[in-house]
């Protein structure tokens, strides 16, 4: 699905675009190749591929970055990897969920006690080629790029933080959604006590688009969704959280 000239959400199971289990993965444009955002959760690693090629008439993946350790984001990273030879690059926290195949801290197999995965469904380890730390900057695909960690909806989940068009763009993962939304869940690692300790990074920084890893997206105006979950947090309030009334994966 083209979101721009330089820009597709090439899988998502909300968008009924790849696999049922696929969180969204954006792929970008820079002059060095594509970068993904994400994996997917590896069961249509080839309904992302062509997609990919239908959205941006290419394949020449260079990086992918990999936001968090949930199978929905990470899973299909091994599958990426070896099909196209690009480089994994994720945070340092998420570098041993993805290289040991670590099904606990992955979420899989809570999900597969839940009947939510078949029970022979397996997490594929995968290579990290690069981990960057809290606040690092690393190029990828030809484009700067800055990791912000931000613990609430898992320990390990990172934000993104690019320049699209000219304009400040925030790959957003699960830590905050469209309409200032937080990500916690009924997880270990999941809790508010990240947030009120990381939130703040996201403050001042003008952000246009704002990428999360589900639901809703937008080009313009991403900073005032951030805003809105940082003042609740000032005034002493809980934001709200994904799952609450309508606000669904």
């Amino acid at each position: 699905m083209r979101v721009t000239s330089s820009m597709a959400l090439v899988a998502s199971f909300q968008y009924g675009i790849s696999g049922p289990f696929d969180g969204h993965v954006y792929a970008v444009r820079g002059p060095a190749g594509i970068v993904l955002i994400d994996s997917g959760a590896g069961t249509h690693t080839e309904a992302l591929l062509a997609n990919l090629r239908s959205d941006l008439g290419a394949n020449n993946i260079e990086a992918l970055i990999v936001t968090h350790g949930h199978l929905d984001h990470c899973g299909g990273a091994a599958s990426i990897r070896s099909k196209t030879k690009c480089k994994v690059i994720t945070a340092e926290h998420t570098r041993r969920i993805l290289e040991q195949g670590d099904e606990e801290a992955s979420g899989l197999r809570l999900a597969r006690s839940q009947g939510l995965y078949a029970p022979d469904f397996r997490f594929t380890p995968c290579e990290v080629d690069k981990s960057v730390g809290d606040g690092e900057q690393f190029e990828a695909g030809g484009l700067s790029w800055k990791v912000i960690r931000v613990r609430g909806h898992s320990e390990d989940s990172a934000c993104f933080l690019t320049q699209l068009d000219g304009n400040a763009a925030l790959f957003s993962a699960d830590v905050i959604f469209y309409g200032g939304v937080l990500g916690v869940i009924n997880a270990e690692g999941s809790g508010m006590s990240g947030y009120r300790a990381d939130l703040r990074k996201l403050r001042n920084l003008g952000i246009e688009g704002l990428f999360p890893g589900h639901g809703l997206f937008t080009l313009r105006g991403g900073q005032r969704h951030i805003d809105v979950a940082v003042e609740h947090l000032e005034q002493g309030f809980v934001p709200r959280q994904i799952g609450q009334g309508d606000l669904i994966f």
